[in-house]
C-alpha cells in the first residue's frame, strides 16, 4: 500500500525516527522509545506505516571500509569544458580517493569528494584532476568536520 506521502509531510516524531534509523538501521524499538520519548508500540506502529507507505523502502548492510590512512577530505567543484561531463567522470571513476561524484547545474558540473591521508596528497590529486582532458577549471574545498555523516 504504498501513498503518495513524502518525507517532507511528515511530522517531527517520524523525521525523529527516520534520522535515528539513518544513522543505525539495526536500532531497536527500545532504543528508539528511549530516545524520541514515544512508547515502543507508537515507535513499532509508526515505523510500520512509513514501511507501509514506502517511506521506509527497506534496511541495509554496510561494510566498513577501512578509514585508515584518509585522514583529509576535500569537495572539488570542477567546471568542465562543453561536452566533457562524462569524460571527466570517468577519469573520476579511475581514482579510488574519489569517494562520490555529483553532475550538478550552476556554477560547476561536478562536485567530487576526495579523502587521502593527508592534505598534501589532496593538493596532489587536486593538481591531477585538474589536469584531466575535459576539466576547465577545479577549486578545491576543504572538510573541517562533518557532524553528520550516514
Amino acid at each position: 500500500m504504498i501513498s503518495n506521502i513524502n518525507i517532507q509531510g511528515l511530522d517531527k516524531l517520524d523525521r525523529k525516527i527516520l534520522s535515528n534509523l539513518l544513522s543505525n538501521g539495526r536500532e531497536s524499538i527500545a532504543n528508539l522509545s528511549r530516545n524520541i520519548g514515544l512508547s515502543r508500540t507508537a515507535i513499532a506502529e509508526r515505523i510500520n506505516r512509513l514501511e507501509k507507505t514506502g517511506i521506509i523502502k527497506g534496511y541495509t548492510a554496510q561494510i566498513r571500509i577501512e578509514n585508515e590512512g584518509r585522514n583529509a577530505s576535500s569537495y572539488l567543484l570542477i567546471s568542465c569544458e562543453k561536452g566533457k561531463k562524462n569524460d571527466v567522470s570517468n577519469s573520476l571513476k579511475e581514482l579510488p580517493e574519489v569517494r562520490m561524484t555529483s553532475v550538478v547545474g550552476g556554477s560547476y558540473d561536478i562536485i567530487a569528494l576526495i579523502e587521502a591521508p593527508d592534505l598534501h596528497s589532496i593538493h596532489h590529486l587536486s593538481n591531477e584532476i585538474e589536469s584531466f582532458s575535459g576539466v576547465q577549471s577545479l577549486n578545491t574545498t576543504v572538510v573541517l568536520h562533518q557532524p553528520i555523516r550516514r
